[in-house]
């Protein structure tokens, strides 16, 4: 997957207002701050439903001719939609704090593979429909993955697609700036920090459940995206998504607080980066020294996000509930 999607996702950056107060320069700064942020979050779950909508037109068109060449640009497409959740994954941003509608978009972890167990008793008692929570990309990922016939992926899929849809809608509709405007400032601004903290707790928690520090194993099917084999990929492509809003939107604001700080959080998102490992867990010639090499630089971000951050712009931090099984 070409690492272009979705990249200039966010807005240039407003102008600073040169005010004599220092107290009002700094509160200037913390409104342009988020303003800003509210202009990226709306761009972003704009561009989800666009994906989202693209992608529904082309599985109706799959469904009615069905051919490997329609189903190999249905995986595509798929690819893009979870591209496009990705910066809004974990966030716990507005509407998405609503735990039933994260899982009508994606669900992780999923230690158990409900997904598999879903979709293969709903694939047996044909035609009975998933459920809105059990229509996700995760869903649609084994229907468009897994080897089936077209007949019986599309006796699921347009229904789950629809369902997913539905849900983009509720959250692009809930991360307009409108809506975002009606919260006050200070929970805005908690929303917000904390949607960076929710973001790199779970990419660490994704490196983790693939690759165990304590019994230096990788386990491949504990990835987000395995039976697309693209779990590494992902998380790879959400650290850059995150390290590119940072750069647009909370640095400007971090530095005019703690500059050393700032500069600190952006040299560890460019260590980190190029550490990533590039072969996914199932490959044969997967290098285990690499996710070893990886892990503290990831870890190391996290705890930045989580503790030296918030306490130099001292905004406190909610809690995260937005967590799988």
């Amino acid at each position: 997957m070409k690492k272009q999607f979705l990249r200039g996702l966010t807005m240039g950056l407003l102008g600073v207002l040169g005010l004599s107060s220092a107290n009002a320069s700094a509160d200037t700064s913390q409104q342009q701050w988020l303003e800003q942020e509210k202009q990226s979050i709306a761009k972003v779950s704009a561009q989800l439903l666009e994906q989202a909508r693209s992608y529904q037109q082309h599985i109706e068109s799959y469904c009615n001719d069905p051919s490997p060449e329609a189903l190999i640009t249905s995986q595509l497409l798929w690819k893009q939609n979870y591209l496009a959740y990705l910066p809004l994954q974990s966030s716990a941003l507005g509407p998405l704090v609503d735990l039933k509608l994260n899982w009508a978009i994606s669900y992780w972890p999923d230690k158990k593979d409900t997904t598999g167990r879903k979709v293969k008793a709903a694939l047996s008692n044909a035609p009975m429909p998933l459920s809105d929570t059990h229509s996700n990309l995760r869903v649609q990922e084994y229907l468009l993955f897994e080897t089936l016939s077209d007949q019986q992926r599309c006796s699921l899929l347009p229904g789950a697609v629809n369902r997913y849809v539905s849900a983009t809608e509720l959250v692009s509709s809930g991360l307009q700036s409108a809506e975002l405007e009606k919260l006050k400032v200070e929970q805005l601004r908690s929303d917000v920090l904390n949607s960076y903290r929710l973001q790199t707790s779970t990419m660490l928690r994704k490196f983790r459940a693939m690759y165990s520090a304590k019994h230096q194993r990788l386990r491949p099917y504990q990835g987000e995206a395995w039976r697309a084999n693209i779990s590494a990929e992902l998380l790879a492509e959400q650290l850059s998504l995150l390290q590119t809003r940072y750069q647009q939107d909370l640095a400007p604001f971090l530095a005019s607080s703690d500059s050393k700080l700032a500069k600190q959080v952006g040299e560890q998102f460019t260590a980190l980066i190029p550490l990533m490992p590039g072969q996914e867990p199932s490959d044969e010639k997967v290098e285990l020294a690499v996710w070893q090499q990886a892990e503290p630089h990831l870890a190391k971000l996290d705890s930045l996000f989580a503790n030296q951050i918030p306490q130099a712009l001292s905004i406190e931090l909610g809690f995260n509930n937005n967590d799988g099984d």
